[in-house]
């Protein structure tokens, strides 16, 4: 069944006007008293740093991971490798402008990475490649300045 031209548009300009007017209701001096809103907090951009951003990814990373020394029992299915190559994006993007001393880390991070996320990486290489990982991503965490 065909909609007729100008049904279509206004069965899609219909929801957007809709959501635009809910987008504008939102703004900070609409949030109820007590609740702070962005305009009093600390701006995101000194929130959002290189670190910030790289330490987050490397725990979100962790929830995937077995613990430290169980290596050896770490499956590497697709949600693992899919974390993984999403640390090695954040470091594609965040990386280069990590503090100095965090640098040489970081490098080792996207090395690991690099070789954790393929599918076709044999395991006993991935288990190798792991354990550096959990060293390089240590070393991240504590050269980069708490947030």
């Amino acid at each position: 069944m065909r909609l007729p031209t100008k049904a279509a548009v206004i069965c899609v300009a219909l929801p957007c006007l809709t959501l635009a007017g809910c987008a504008r209701a939102a703004t900070p001096s609409s949030a109820p008293s007590g609740v702070p809103s962005t305009a009093t907090t600390a701006p995101a951009a000194a929130q959002d740093t290189p670190c910030a951003r790289v330490v987050s990814a490397l725990g979100f990373a962790d929830l995937l991971l077995a613990p430290e020394g169980q290596e050896r029992r770490q499956s590497f299915d697709d949600a693992v490798r899919g974390r993984l190559a999403y640390v090695e994006g954040v470091l594609l993007e965040y990386g280069s402008r990590l503090p100095p001393e965090v640098l040489p880390h970081e490098a080792e991070l996207r090395r690991t990475t690099r070789g954790l996320a393929p599918a076709a990486t044999p395991r006993g290489e991935r288990i190798r490649l792991l354990k550096d990982y959990r060293t390089a991503a240590g070393a991240v965490r504590r050269a980069c300045p708490s947030t």
